[in-house]
This record gives C-alpha cells, sequence and structure tokens, in this order.
C-alpha cells in the first residue's frame, strides 16, 4: 500500500536480461564463490578471479555486471552489511541500474541479512521535490537470490522489509522538507493523509484543545511562534489486540533555540528536530501494514521554538500538564517541555510501556557520536528488549543511567524543578526531567536520537539528511514482544 520505490522479490535462479547489476557481498576464503547460491557461482569466481578479490571489510570491486562487496570476518553484523550496501550502490554502475541482482554468502547470518532488506528497498531513495531537475527513472527492483530454503525464509522477511522501508519514506520525506513549508499545521495534514491511507487514525488538538489541556510546556515553548501548535494523537488498534504501547515523538518543526538563540552555524539542520513525530506516526502506519496484534498509540506535540516579542523568556516558569511548574533556565531545552505534557497524557491510554522518540540533546553526539541512539529506561526488562531489538536490525542503542541523585541538579529555588542542570551530563539531565512526567508504574523507554535521525553526509551506511531510524527497531521490539518473534507471515502482500 506505501510502496517503497524499490521492489524487492527473492528467486533461487540470477535474472538473465540485459542490464541487470549483481552484488554478491562475501566473506574472505579461498573460494569466494563457494558459499554463494549455486547460479552466481561462475559469475562470481570469475570476478573475484579478474579482481584479485580477497573479502577484506569494505572492499568493493566490479567486474563486468558483478560488483564485489567484501564483509570481512565473519560472521557479519547488521552494521556492517548496511554499510558495505551502501558503499557498493555509490559506484555508477549500481546508480544508474534499473534492475539489481543480489546474493549474500551462506555464512552471512539470516538476522544480518534480514536486517539489511528495510534499506535495499530504499536503496534508490532521493528526495528531489525542490530540484528544477528530477530523476525521471522509473521504479527498480532487486532480486535477492538465494538457495530454495533461504529463499522461503527470506519472502515473509521482504513484504515485512517494504512495509518498514515505505513508512520510513514518508518520515524521510518529512524530515527533508524545510520549515517554511512544513509547519505544526502541515506536519499534522501530512499524518492524517498517512493516517488515511494507511488504515489508522490521527486526531489533532488545536490550541484551545492545548489550551484546555492546561498543556502549558508545548504551549510556553509556542509563545514566541506565528504558528499555533498543534497535538497529534495517532492510533492503530486492530481486533484482539495482545497489549498497548504508546510512542511519544517530539515534533519541534524549526528549533531556533528561542530567546536562547542557537549560533546561525549548521542552524538550517534544526528542520530536522521533528523526526522524534515522525517516527512515532511512521510506526503506526508499518505496524498497520505488517499486521501486528499490539494496540499502537502515538503521541506527538508539535510547534516552532521561535523567538519572537511574545516567546517565553529564560526565568519564566511554566506549568506543565500534571501539575509541576519548571522553571525555564534555557528555551533551547525545549524539547523536554513538550514531551513532558505528553508523557502526562499517555497515563489515559494505560500503557503495558511507554516508548519516546526525540532529537533532545547536542550532549548525546558528544558522548555517543552517531553511530548510536542514547537509552534511558526506569524498567531493565524494557531496556534489554529494546537494545535487543536494535541490535537485530542494526539500529544500536546505548544505555546511560537515570540514578536519583542527578535529580538534584534540577532543583530550582522558584518552581518544582529546572529545566537544564548546566552542560555536564546533559543527556542524562533531559532523561531525569522526562522521567518526573512518566505516569506511575508505568515502564518508559527515552531514546535521544539526535545523533542518528539525520546526518550531515553520509555515516556508516546511512545516507545523508533524515534517516527513519526508529521505525525498524519498534516493529523488530513490537513483534518479539507481542507476536512471539515472527510476524512476516502475517504481512500483507504489496
Amino acid at each position: 500500500m506505501f510502496a517503497a520505490r524499490m521492489r524487492v522479490r527473492t528467486s533461487t535462479s540470477l535474472p538473465r536480461a540485459k542490464g541487470v547489476v549483481r552484488l554478491a557481498f562475501l566473506h574472505p576464503g579461498k573460494d569466494p564463490a563457494a558459499e554463494v547460491p549455486f547460479d552466481a557461482r561462475v559469475g562470481v569466481r570469475a570476478a573475484a578471479r579478474t579482481t584479485g578479490f580477497s573479502g577484506r571489510a569494505r572492499e568493493v570491486v566490479s567486474s563486468g555486471d558483478w560488483i564485489l562487496c567484501g564483509l570481512g570476518a565473519e560472521p557479519a553484523s547488521a552494521a556492517s552489511l548496511r554499510v558495505a550496501l551502501r558503499r557498493a550502490l555509490k559506484g555508477p554502475e549500481a546508480r544508474r541500474a534499473r534492475r539489481l541482482a543480489v546474493c549474500f554468502d551462506e555464512r552471512v547470518p539470516d538476522a544480518a541479512v534480514r536486517s539489511v532488506l528495510p534499506h535495499l528497498s530504499l536503496a534508490d531513495y532521493s528526495f528531489e521535490r525542490y530540484k528544477s531537475k528530477r530523476d525521471a527513472r522509473g521504479p527498480t527492483e532487486a532480486v535477492v537470490l538465494a538457495s530454495g530454503p533461504r529463499a522461503r525464509a527470506l519472502a515473509p522477511a521482504i513484504r515485512e522489509a517494504s512495509a518498514v522501508a515505505s513508512a520510513v519514506t514518508w518520515a524521510r520525506d518529512l524530515g527533508n522538507t524545510p520549515g517554511n513549508d512544513l509547519g505544526p499545521v502541515e506536519l499534522a495534514a501530512a499524518a492524517k493523509a498517512f493516517a488515511k491511507r494507511g488504515g489508522f487514525t490521527v486526531s489533532v488538538l488545536d490550541r484551545a484543545a492545548i489550551v484546555k489541556e492546561k498543556m502549558g510546556g508545548l504551549l510556553g515553548v509556542n509563545a514566541g511562534s506565528a504558528r499555533p501548535p498543534v497535538f497529534l494523537i495517532g492510533e492503530y488498534a486492530p481486533k484482539g489486540s495482545r497489549g498497548t504501547v504508546v510512542l511519544v515523538g517530539k515534533g519541534i518543526t524549526f528549533d531556533s533555540g528561542g530567546i536562547s538563540l542557537k549560533p546561525a552555524a549548521s542552524m538550517g539542520e534544526m528542520k530536522y528536530d521533528m523526526m522524534g513525530a515522525a517516527t512515532a506516526i511512521a510506526c503506526l502506519g508499518a505496524a498497520r501494514e505488517i499486521g501486528l496484534p499490539v494496540r499502537l498509540i502515538a503521541l506527538t506535540p508539535v510547534t516552532e521554538n521561535m523567538p519572537g516579542g511574545s516567546a517565553t523568556r529564560p526565568g519564566d516558569i511554566l506549568r506543565m500538564r500534571n501539575g509541576k511548574t519548571v522553571e525555564v533556565d534555557n528555551t533551547d531545552a525545549e524539547g523536554r517541555l513538550v514531551l513532558g505534557d505528553a508523557l502526562s497524557y499517555s497515563a489515559r491510554f494505560k500503557p503495558d510501556a511507554v516508548l519516546d522518540f526525540a532529537t533532545l540533546t547536542g550532549a548525546v553526539l558528544i558522548a555517543l557520536g552517531h553511530e548510536c541512539a542514547g537509552l534511558m529506561a526506569t524498567d531493565d526488562a524494557l531496556a534489554g528488549e529494546i537494545v535487543t531489538a536494535g541490535e537485530a536490525v542494526g539500529e544500536r542503542v546505548w544505555r546511560l543511567p537515570l540514578w536519583e541523585e542527578y535529580r538534584e541538579n534540577l532543583k530550582s529555588e522558584w518552581a518544582d524543578m529546572r529545566n537544564t542542570a548546566g552542560r555536564n551530563a546533559g543527556t542524562i539531565h533531559a532523561g531525569v526531567f522526562l522521567k518526573e512526567f512518566v505516569p506511575d508504574g508505568v515502564p518508559w523507554a527515552h531514546l535521544d536520537v539526535a545523533g542518528v535521525a539525520h546526518f550531515e553526509k553520509e555515516q556508516s551506511g546511512w545516507p545523508a539528511g533524515a534517516s527513519g531510524f526508529g521505525v525498524a527497531l519498534v516493529m523488530e521490539f513490537l513483534k518479539r514482544r507481542y507476536a512471539n518473534g515472527s510476524i512476516g507471515a502475517r504481512a500483507r502482500k504489496q
């Protein structure tokens, strides 16, 4: 239904049509072709002999219509396979191809192969809305060559990967849209249109409803913007659902920092500050398409953070939805203010767990760089499930503490708490702040995706621009928890 541009299917035989570019992902060995599907052995063996291919990590060679990609020592991880795919697709042969044939060394674990399928489905993604001249190519196709048993095992996984890729495409498109064309109202309209196509619902609270809900954090952040805020409530509720999970996503459509103005350099990147919201809504579309047996709620507070004449000032005190008061120490720590109201609102759904996604702190980049998201959680079991799911799909997270001692640093002389605690442990203090608004007794996990939601340039196999990080992770987490780890057969055929 949300068809990704690249169509992917399995086959036990190599396509013979002209113009097919063939990719092989291989570990080192005396005979690089020994562990590939039978139909590819002659071609792989000849290409390896011609090029002197060794199979070392990050090695990419081409001969004729074959591109050989080295994976290094086995077993290949999800991340290493993603990097190899991106490197293979950078060459002119692959970029011009209308059809790809892809095969993997049989020593590559099935889990790693499954993890790279959404990236294969997105291999020809491009965002060209603002280009005068656009790529005129039609849809492309990738055939995954595999032995009979592996081909049968991968078929449902490919259908699932297509659903994930289509949802990620939608989220990426939003993230790559500049702030002049994507304000809160426009994001709400895009979400409603996506929901209508996808068979789930999105309702919108306007400013009057937000005032009625006493969402002081969202209103405080919005005060300096000429564009009104919205609060989106998405719901996917299948019959016979086995539980309820709430996803909360930060939706700052542009973040100037407010009165605590950001430096001009790279401020344009702040169009991506709504990727948490895009991820949360995208997950509903993917879950519906796959057929996950769980009720999924997405809550996304959406606003700009601007330095207008009515903007919230440092030193102002806001009353949040749950009644707690917050002294605004820094208006550029705005994400936690809007998320606090959303986390409080989640209580009405009586969820089994709450997960939030936010491009929340620059500090997470200092701590973890671009290789993983920061994770904080109130429940060890939930944290473990998220770590496991992230490793399985190549969307890694790293857990940081939520020790009570950090709460002391958020004390305020004038309010219940401040919204910052200085530069030290900035990511942790943001998580500690959010914890104050989580419903009592509900397991909660916070993912700071500031380092992985978008990239200025290609990074670790991720392309430049919005990444859609988190959609595959959530799908893996949900299927392991609610569908006994296997949902591929439930996915509807595209």
